[in-house]
């Protein structure tokens, strides 16, 4: 038997956006393939990806091509991934809003792992790896959603970084389509290869890199929050983020000690490390990088003072959140502030 597999309700949005802008009628065709209308309304709703594959497929053939595809990256909205579709937009540069995207891809869909990194130094990557039906080996997402999927990527990053922003290349691990799509060409503008190993959109690193004209930490740090204490309710086996949520709530008080979170958790001490070990993380690795992404947040807010931020991530001084932080960024707090502030990056971009 296969597992079900499902995505976020949001995408109905640009899906629904996408058929009205080629006269196709969303109520009746989204209740053709056993969708309901009203799942639009659910901000936590989850739809059968087999039904929305169903769906590509005949607005595809409705619009001819694949124009739809691109249609709905088109049509993306921050609400079609709930909290994370606003952390993304707040991000400091595209390269953190698109590791946010794989670090909580569980909100999206159980279809799929997605690595963001740097490759070669030169090159950043944003990589889909589409899980396989157990009996056919039949990747579970359609080809027409993968490219659907990947040019929203690109649509994203757009939106963050500017208009003009073009990727290196796309790569899909399906065969070319029998037909080109000049549609699909001239949105991706970019070399298209088909018969990869992987599902990849790949961008110039230090593009990925620069501060977007849309940062701001105290927003992003608050969506943050949010999207811990949803995945908490939506990926129940995952102890990373139940034990982060709780690590935020209590730190202001100073850091809590492993035993007390496996208390809150329900669980022995010893029965938390098996389980965090078979994750392939520990406890300590959990406090110390949801310390560190706080920092990272706080420290570029200049209302706040260096001592404030100590406290407010479980340092008793100054002295030891000053060790920790050295050992984080390779210089003291006050030192990163004040490029971060004086860089002028985004201003040299915006003059442009």
């Amino acid at each position: 038997m296969n597992a079900y597999y499902s995505t976020l309700s949001g995408w109905l949005i640009p899906i629904t956006r996408a058929m009205k802008s080629h006269d196709i009628d969303p109520i009746k065709t989204l209740e053709r393939f056993g969708i309901s209308p009203s799942e639009v309304n659910d901000p936590e709703g989850r739809v059968c990806v087999q039904s929305l594959g169903n769906l590509f497929a005949y607005c595809n053939s409705k619009v001819g091509g694949r124009a739809f595809n691109i249609e709905v990256a088109r049509s993306f909205h921050p609400s079609v991934l709930h909290a994370l579709g606003y952390a993304v937009q707040s991000a400091y540069s595209l390269q953190e809003a698109l590791e946010r995207v794989a670090q909580y891809k569980r909100v999206v869909s159980n279809c799929c792992n997605m690595y963001a990194y740097e490759e070669r130094g030169v090159d950043f990557v944003s990589d889909l790896e589409v899980y396989r039906y157990a009996d056919s080996g039949r990747q579970v997402l359609t080809p027409h959603m993968i490219e659907a999927f990947q040019a929203t990527l690109v649509q994203l990053s757009r939106d963050i970084v500017g208009r003009d922003f073009n990727p290196i290349k796309i790569q899909f691990n399906f065969e070319r389509p029998s037909t080109d799509c000049e549609v699909a060409a001239a949105f991706f503008d970019c070399p298209i290869e088909y018969g990869c190993d992987r599902n990849a959109v790949v961008m110039d690193a230090e593009i990925a890199r620069a501060q977007s004209i849309g940062s701001n930490p105290a927003i992003n740090e608050m969506h943050l929050e949010m999207l811990n204490k949803f995945m908490c309710r939506v990926d129940k086996t995952n102890l990373t983020f139940q034990i982060e949520t709780r690590i935020v709530d209590e730190l202001p008080l100073g850091a809590p000690s492993q035993a007390d979170v496996a208390k809150q958790l329900g669980l022995s001490l010893r029965n938390l490390q098996r389980k965090l070990n078979d994750q392939g993380t520990c406890y300590k690795d959990i406090l110390d990088n949801t310390r560190k992404r706080l920092t990272m947040n706080y420290i570029k807010q200049p209302h706040m003072s260096i001592s404030e931020i100590g406290y407010l991530v479980g340092f008793s001084n100054v002295a030891n959140f000053n060790r920790a932080f050295r050992r984080w960024e390779g210089c003291a707090p006050g030192a990163y502030r004040h490029r971060y502030l004086s860089a002028n990056t985004l201003a040299e971009s915006c003059r442009h």
